[in-house]
């Protein structure tokens, strides 16, 4: 049999059902969940899982693990533990290591996860629903739901639960920063595509030192510039002397093209 143990399945768990998502977190995991607060509770499970995306269902997946056919011939003998949670979650399944547990065995509507190689668990068999979905929502009391969240606040003031944390917060940084990356790539290529379209069609590089007299060079001739500085002269020898400083300006700026050439 594989050497699995409750603490590697455990860990198991928290990698199949991950929070996920960057921004918005899916599945809360609470481990060693009591079905009560304070003393009064009777039974244990060992991880309670809820889907918090209302498209996913809302669901609460019962989780319990077992590591020998012998643990697993005491619960299907006495299902006091799945009966204590039945009521308030709406599937219920059985963690455990290849050749622990025969599938004719187990109750229909009992699911079965096995651990992979990669640290996760595949499903052998999908649990089905619990009961009827106009039933399941049961009211749960609240001295489960104080237990429920107290397992959730004492798993992520745990170090396990701190280096889950630290460690989800750094894939999604990763992931957030990939996608930065990508979109600031595509921009920087249709921007080297526009600069290149350019350079060929005017001859000019834009990295030139004289980029700025480039620009305004270029601007000035999108706006009707030349026309304007020649098209509303009184006299011919306003004329001129408009031609004149003009001709100035148009060799200042050949010489910047040409640097930049």
């Amino acid at each position: 049999l594989d050497d699995h143990t409750e603490a590697t399945l455990t860990q198991a768990i928290l990698k199949t059902w991950p929070m996920s998502g960057i921004r918005q977190p899916r599945h809360l995991v609470a481990v060693q969940v009591n079905n009560g607060a304070g003393f009064s509770y009777g039974r244990t499970i060992d991880a309670v899982v809820m889907d918090t995306w209302p498209s996913s269902g809302l669901y609460l997946y019962g989780l319990e693990i077992k590591t020998n056919k012998a643990d697993l011939r005491r619960e299907l003998q006495n299902p006091a533990k799945f009966n204590g949670w039945a009521g308030f979650i709406d599937f219920f399944s059985i963690i455990a290591p290849k050749g622990i547990v025969d599938l004719k065995l187990l109750p229909e509507r009992w699911g079965l996860y096995l651990p992979t190689d990669a640290g996760t668990l595949r499903a052998r068999r999908k649990p089905l629903m619990l009961h009827d979905d106009q039933a399941r929502m049961k009211t749960m009391p609240r001295s489960i739901v104080a237990a429920f969240g107290r397992a959730l606040v004492t798993r992520a003031f745990s170090a396990d639960g701190q280096k889950a944390e630290y460690d989800r917060g750094f894939e999604n940084g990763k992931l957030e920063h990939k996608i930065d990356l990508n979109v600031t790539r595509k921009k920087l290529e249709t921007l080297e595509e526009v600069i290149a379209n350019f350079e060929e069609i005017s001859g000019v590089r834009i990295n030139s030192y004289d980029h700025e007299r480039i620009g305004e060079a270029v601007k000035m001739v999108l706006r009707g510039g030349l026309s304007k500085r020649i098209g509303y002269s009184r006299s011919i020898r306003d004329l001129g002397e408009r031609m004149l400083v003009l001709a100035d300006e148009l060799d200042a700026f050949s010489d910047a093209f040409d640097k930049g050439s």
